[in-house]
């Protein structure tokens, strides 16, 4: 399951004859996507904002958004921390690493602050669906990936 975080990178790398073979620690791959998250649901969070008002109260705005989302995702990944230890408690998902439901999460509220975008019907409409067809690449990325590796596991 691991391999698949980033599955379209590797299956682009496999595609063009290179080694698709990468490392669970790929500092690019996770800071890109991490900026990108961020991204999202900073214009998210922007959609909300007045700004038809004077230029300082709007910089102190965004600058007060920027610390908003981060609390928002602090919050986010301790009250997800606090559902896995209950169902952890209960016997569920107890070899299940906390970074698979992590990612879950986070993937499935970005896409839905995506599909929020493409609501607008601004320019932030183009970001989002940048982030669903990005999510639908990785996804089929994957699906490839995992039936490749199944088939030539299959050969050995």
């Amino acid at each position: 399951m691991s391999d698949f975080y980033f599955a379209l990178p590797r299956f682009i790398a496999k595609l063009a004859g290179k080694h698709a073979a990468r490392s669970e620690h790929n500092a690019l791959e996770a800071h890109g996507i991490g900026a990108v998250i961020f991204f999202i649901s900073y214009l998210f969070g922007l959609q909300f904002v007045n700004l038809r008002t004077a230029v300082w109260q709007i910089a102190i705005v965004l600058i007060v958004l920027l610390f908003a989302t981060w609390v928002f995702w602090l919050i986010v990944l301790y009250i997800n921390a606090l559902i896995l230890k209950l169902l952890r408690a209960l016997g569920f998902f107890r070899t299940m690493p906390d970074a698979y439901f992590q990612s879950v999460l986070i993937g499935t509220l970005t896409t839905l602050f995506a599909c929020e975008l493409n609501r607008g019907g601004s320019w932030f409409s183009i970001i989002g669906i940048i982030w669903m067809a990005a999510v639908i690449a990785n996804l089929a990325a994957a699906l490839v990936l995992a039936l490749t590796d199944a088939e030539s596991r299959a050969r050995d």
